[in-house]
């Protein structure tokens, strides 16, 4: 391999590690507790973000798939008791993550507030 391949490839996996460090970057990524204890994960998941229960009885289901960025993500919520989905999304507000369920897309309300551990 010449020098020049040799700089192309430390150049390629450089920029692949700063993309992937950029994407993991979100605010709301990580570990967060609700009201109730229960522990939730926000991670990275297909073209947003995910949330799920890392803990107690509804452990490993998802409660949130949204896209967005601060401090509105939107897309689907879940409640893991009934199974029903509906339109809402995750809120950052004051250093707290608001779980937010809607009807009709238009009468939203905050259903869960979670804080960090």
């Amino acid at each position: 391999m010449t020098l020049c391949h040799q700089t192309l490839l430390v150049l390629c996996v450089l920029v692949a590690g700063t993309a992937g460090g950029a994407l993991a970057a979100s605010p709301i990524d990580g570990q967060w507790v609700a009201e109730d204890g229960t522990k939730i994960t926000v991670a990275g998941c297909g073209a947003g973000l995910c949330a799920s229960i890392a803990s107690g009885p509804y452990r490993g289901q998802s409660v949130a798939e949204v896209a967005g960025s601060p401090p509105e993500y939107k897309g689907r919520v879940r409640d893991p008791r009934s199974g029903e989905s509906y339109d809402g999304g995750l809120r950052l507000k004051g250093g707290r993550l608001e779980l937010r369920g809607c009807l009709a897309k238009v009468f939203c309300r905050t259903v869960q507030t979670w804080q960090r551990p």
